[in-house]
């Protein structure tokens, strides 16, 4: 009999302790909850685009069959008149004398201060005789012939390309290239000053700055290309190009977006940028020149004067577009929830008492959402907002917002 009222006390005790178990693991489970600490923050409004560089640069082509003498490293900065390239070739000298023809009339033209254009007709009476000079090399003939030209208001053909120049750097370049007659070498003056590169694309002339502004969605599909690095070329061939100088001051991208999106930008306005080069984000603000509609995408044309250093040699790239930048208390999108017809958060406070607090939405994305701070009532006093005319107390900084709403309830006690 002593035994089998032992053996119902053991049971009562197993039994009592294992309810104490199974209420401890009740209670553990939906007793503690998963916080996370409001802070202050900011969201940004962020469109993607694909984007092209549109930059101001001349290519500088090859007048004859040779090899090219280099003296910049790629990226350096140079000065307009600076020798940048000397060809080296064993070309005969017909084409070097007829750039020496075209500087000369350059000269002279610019010591008279003016520039005229030749008819027609009076162009024709000389063309023959400066040529005939040119094939025999005589270039005090030539010369005379040039002045001749000059003094009947007559032009030579591609005078125009050496508009840039002062007299002092043609008269160089003249001399450069009449010592190239004897030595087989063609000497190369940057025109402008700017960056000079090695590297070029072929897309020059398909995205050329005098365009810019006339870039719609068709022209700016991305097209096919090869870049072509010409500082390691042992050899190049007539009318190739050999080099690139780009103004370092300022440039365009063209930006594509749909059309809804475009609607979020204004002409002549400044626009957040991150521009991705090389693994990286980088920041600059954008001027909106002109934005081109189209059917279904729109072209953003967006000015820049800064950061050009690290994206001189790009021609693609990829956008980051900054529509707004929302600030206030940053929480987890996640934690928003419903409660008597108003959007808060649940909140664990200092008695680990679960509060739900209404919350007012300044912006939001799937992840993050920023809401307002609320109006200030007294020290160590919560914030307001107001909603339908009535004033709630809303979350502040610090507080413990609960990351699982619909685990929670108003008034819970959490361990």
């Amino acid at each position: 009999m002593a035994k089998r009222k032992n053996f119902g006390i053991k049971n009562f005790f197993f039994s009592l302790i294992a309810v104490c178990i199974v209420i401890y693991i009740f209670q553990s489970l939906h007793g503690s909850v998963e916080t996370i600490v409001a802070e202050k923050g900011d969201l940004e409004n962020i469109i993607q685009a694909e984007g092209i560089i549109v930059k101001d640069e001349k290519i500088y082509n090859a007048t004859l069959d040779g090899s090219v003498t280099y003296y910049y490293e790629e990226g350096t900065k140079v000065k307009q008149g600076q020798l940048i390239a000397n060809l080296n070739t064993d070309s005969n000298s017909v084409q070097i004398n007829k750039q020496i023809a075209e500087i000369e009339a350059a000269i002279n033209s610019k010591k008279k201060n003016s520039e005229s254009v030749a008819a027609t007709e009076s162009l024709a009476l000389y063309e023959d005789n400066i040529q005939a000079s040119i094939l025999k090399s005589e270039l005090d003939n030539m010369y005379n012939i040039v002045g001749q030209v000059d003094n009947n208001g007559a032009l030579i053909v591609n005078q125009g390309i050496y508009d840039s120049y002062d007299i002092n750097q043609l008269e160089n370049m003249k001399k450069d290239l009449e010592k190239s007659i004897s030595t087989n070498k063609v000497s190369y003056y940057s025109a402008k000053s700017g960056i000079i590169t090695y590297k070029i694309d072929g897309l020059e002339e398909a995205y050329n700055i005098e365009d810019v502004y006339n870039l719609t969605a068709s022209s700016t599909l991305k097209k096919e290309y090869t870049t072509s690095d010409k500082f390691n070329k042992e050899t190049v061939s007539a009318n190739e190009g050999i080099l690139k100088i780009i103004r370092n001051f300022d440039y365009y991208i063209a930006a594509t977006v749909d059309n809804e999106k475009a609607k979020l930008f204004t002409e002549n306005k400044y626009i957040k940028t991150r521009i991705h080069s090389d693994g990286q984000y980088h920041e600059v603000w954008g001027f909106i020149k002109k934005i081109n509609y189209g059917s279904e995408q729109s072209v953003l044309i967006l000015y820049f004067d800064d950061y050009f250093y690290k994206i001189y040699d790009k021609r693609y790239v990829d956008l980051e577009l900054i529509t707004d930048i929302y600030e206030g208390i940053k929480i987890n999108t996640k934690s928003l929830t419903e409660k008597d017809g108003m959007t808060g958060v649940y909140v664990q406070d200092a008695s680990n008492i679960i509060k739900f607090f209404p919350v007012e939405i300044i912006g939001m994305d799937e992840n993050f959402t920023i809401v307002a701070l609320g109006e200030y009532v007294e020290k160590d006093e919560r914030r307001i907002i107001k909603i339908d005319e009535k004033n709630y107390f809303t979350v502040k900084i610090f507080d413990k917002v609960i990351l699982e709403p619909e685990m929670v309830y108003e008034g819970q006690i959490a361990d």
